[in-house]
């Protein structure tokens, strides 16, 4: 089951995709670039849907993150 949160308040973020089952969170962000980051926990994905700032909740635990692999989708 995917799970997609539109961020339109983002000014970095525009939506993101989680999968449960794949444990990937897909993140599509305003200039059209896709990164896929996984493994990614529904605990983990939960704190970032139920955060106050989705972007800065990126910076901060996602985008460094070294226990994430990052794919770049190409669009």
């Amino acid at each position: 089951m995917n799970n997609t949160i539109n961020t339109p308040k983002s000014s970095v973020i525009k939506s993101l995709t989680y999968d449960e089952n794949r444990k990937d969170l897909v993140v599509s962000f305003n200039s059209g670039k896709l990164y896929v980051y996984t493994p990614v926990s529904q605990q983990f994905f939960n704190k970032l849907q139920n955060s106050e700032s989705k972007g800065k909740f990126f910076n901060k635990n996602i985008r460094d993150n070294e226990a994430l692999t990052c794919l770049k989708l190409i669009k």
